[in-house]
């Protein structure tokens, strides 16, 4: 499972030591990992830093998550996706941020709100900015066309970004534009202090 591969090894053998571990990865069960994972992180451990260092270490995890140069786009939607999931699971929410969903209802005409109608637009705002965190954690050098199109929009007052990772992922997957070889993608090449210069000359 995409998840098992976002735990270190120690957490990895905390969760494979469970009773109920066999049971589900014979059924591929996300929601039921995604339990244990909960449990462990609250009851796993002897004292609330231990809490925390598992939260904190769940959030870099999300934070450090970026394309690596081989790896499809869909797989590393899918592995970003089981990753935010892991980060919910233990109330790790990036951008429910409730006076951006006010804003957002008051442009259609929604003064008062109901707190489902403000849960379901702080919902949409958070799907929102994780689109856009995963489009910038994408390889560059492959996808930096689009984003520099996207700038230049926003720019322009205009709201160009998707919707959703998976409207991301689809856009991105589809896209024509040629790679951009200009970039210097830090994530995903390794980083020899050589740097080349204009002239064609190697300076260190």
């Amino acid at each position: 499972m995409v998840l098992m591969s976002l735990c270190d090894s120690t957490f990895k053998n905390k969760i494979e030591n469970t009773s109920e571990y066999p049971k589900l990865m014979k059924r591929l069960d996300s929601l039921g990992l995604l339990s244990i994972i909960n449990k462990l992180v609250y009851t796993g451990s002897t004292n609330d830093y231990d809490v925390r260092h598992n939260k904190a270490t769940a959030l870099l995890n999300l934070m450090n998550l970026h394309q690596e140069k081989f790896q499809s786009i869909q797989d590393f939607r899918d592995q970003y996706l089981a990753m935010k999931k892991v980060c919910d699971v233990l109330d790790l929410r990036i951008g429910r941020c409730e006076s951006d969903a006010r804003a957002m209802l008051k442009k259609k005409i929604v003064m008062n709100p109901m707190d489902a109608q403000l849960n379901k637009a702080m919902d949409k705002v958070e799907e929102e900015l994780h689109t856009i965190i995963f489009m910038y954690k994408t390889d560059r050098h492959k996808y930096g066309n689009i984003l520099d199109q996207m700038e230049n929009d926003v720019l322009q007052k205009k709201d160009p970004f998707p919707k959703s990772v998976s409207e991301a992922s689809t856009l991105m997957e589809g896209w024509k534009g040629k790679s951009n070889n200009h970039y210097v993608n830090k994530y995903n090449e390794a980083n020899d202090g050589i740097a080349f210069s204009t002239d064609g000359k190697i300076g260190q």
